[in-house]
């Protein structure tokens, strides 16, 4: 059957055997370098009841050999549980090795290891809840008195961090995997040095690269950790741009709408300030109407507007006055001179549209009832009245929200007391309040 989980001790490798073991004893070199010898010549009865000895001592590469003895059957009688549990306390040390075999045994359904390596997550998931703590079960490199290690769990036990730390140094410089995780747990903690995290994974990780799972740990959970932070950042950082993104995006909409409707909007703030009512005074100029010479005309207006389009305006006008009505005298009275006189109220329903620029454009249609007098030199006086249809067009400039001007013309057209069509070409000045 073949030996493939035992571990072979060299004699050049006893100093790092003490180095990853237990405390030590004073013939432990002898009882390795006897192991190994029995484990050559595959006495492994010998071989077994050696490596016993210092796996029982806390010998961590003793109690994984000591595991695959009981798992092969080789040296003593084959026991699965018994096997699993010197790798589980080998392991427990650190021994990457054992814990493979461990998991690879609980990966194939064996409920022994499934135990043993249950137990081992179970510590591990204890030691999370606090900062990496500080391990008592260093292994100790004889000196002259008491051993390095002594000394430092000594000082340790009492915590006395000054002093263990630089003893705990020594041991991890001289490549002690579980001192250098201590080393890595002072620093972490600032115990007996100046806190320093950069240096306190650095030892971490050195003591991880020689199996030691608590070391393993604990820079897998600064990794997941630092992961998690980045991955945090990130989703803010992506949140922040997308707010920042969709702000702009609302202001920039905000602002094209505005724009659009700044002409409409403007017009609707002019009118929604002052009042629908308006009064006016216009000044014309009459035309040519029945013999009768162009003659100047004044008037005062009165509008109500319904809505932006429609309207209703009333105007009084003084329009005909004329002192020189001879020609159309004579035809009525020959050989008279005289003056005439016509006076109009209309009534009209404006319509307005926009030009834009404060322009608009407004065209009216309504009725009109006039008053005439004629004075005659050769027979008195004489008076009579007209009605008619008025319509007109105009253009209309907005100064400011309640005052404008307009200009165009109006025509009327008599029937009646008097016939023929007049035409008023003049400008007006409106006012709202």
């Amino acid at each position: 059957m073949k030996f493939k989980y035992i571990e072979k001790f060299s004699a050049t490798l006893c100093l790092a055997l003490f180095l990853v073991s237990g405390v030590a004893h004073a013939d432990d070199n002898a009882l390795i370098r006897e192991a190994n010898v029995a484990l050559s010549q595959k006495d492994y009865n010998g071989a077994f009841s050696k490596f016993s000895v210092l796996a029982q001592r806390g010998n961590v590469s003793a109690q994984f050999n000591l595991g695959a003895f009981y798992l092969n059957g080789q040296g003593v009688r084959r026991d699965e549980k018994q096997a699993y549990e010197w790798f589980a306390k080998s392991a427990a040390q650190g021994n990457a090795r054992a814990l493979k075999v461990l998991q690879n045994a609980a990966a194939k359904g064996n409920e022994s290891a499934k135990n043993e390596l249950d137990k081992i997550q179970q510590q591990t998931a204890t030691r999370q809840t606090q900062a990496p703590g500080l391990s008592q079960q260093v292994p100790s490199v004889p000196v002259a008195g008491k051993s390095l290690l002594e000394e430092a769990n000594a000082a340790l036990a009492q915590k006395d961090y000054n002093t263990a730390f630089p003893k705990f140094l020594t041991l991890a410089q001289q490549g002690n995997a579980s001192a250098q995780y201590n080393v890595g747990a002072f620093y972490l903690n600032g115990l007996g040095v100046q806190k320093d995290e950069k240096q306190a994974y650095e030892w971490f990780a050195k003591s991880a690269a020689q199996g030691n799972v608590r070391a393993s740990q604990v820079m897998q959970n600064a990794e997941a950790q630092a992961k998690s932070k980045a991955e945090a950042q990130a989703k803010s950082k992506a949140e922040t741009q997308a707010k920042a993104e969709a702000q702009a995006k609302a202001k920039a909409e905000a602002k094209a709408k505005s724009q659009t409707s700044s002409r409409a909007g403007s017009r609707r703030s002019r009118e929604s300030s002052v009042s629908d009512f308006s009064l006016g005074v216009s000044l014309g100029q009459t035309g040519r109407m029945t013999g009768i010479s162009n003659s100047s005309s004044l008037g005062l207006l009165a509008g109500y507007k319904i809505n932006s389009n429609f309207g209703v305006e009333v105007a009084y006008n003084s329009l005909y006055r004329n002192a020189n009505a001879d020609s159309y005298l004579s035809t009525i009275y020959p050989g008279t001179t005289g003056t005439y006189d016509l006076t109009s109220i209309s009534a009209a329903g404006p319509y307005t549209y926009s030009l834009g620029n404060n322009m608009s454009l407004l065209g009216n249609l309504g009725l009109h009832t006039s008053s005439f007098k004629i004075k005659s030199s050769g027979s008195g006086s004489r008076t009579g009245t007209a009605n008619g249809l008025i319509m007109g067009l105009k253009v209309q400039y907005d100064l400011s929200e309640s005052i404008g001007i307009r200009g165009g013309f109006d025509t009327y057209t008599e029937s009646g007391g008097m016939t023929g069509t007049l035409t008023e070409v003049g400008v007006a000045v409106m006012t709202r309040f």
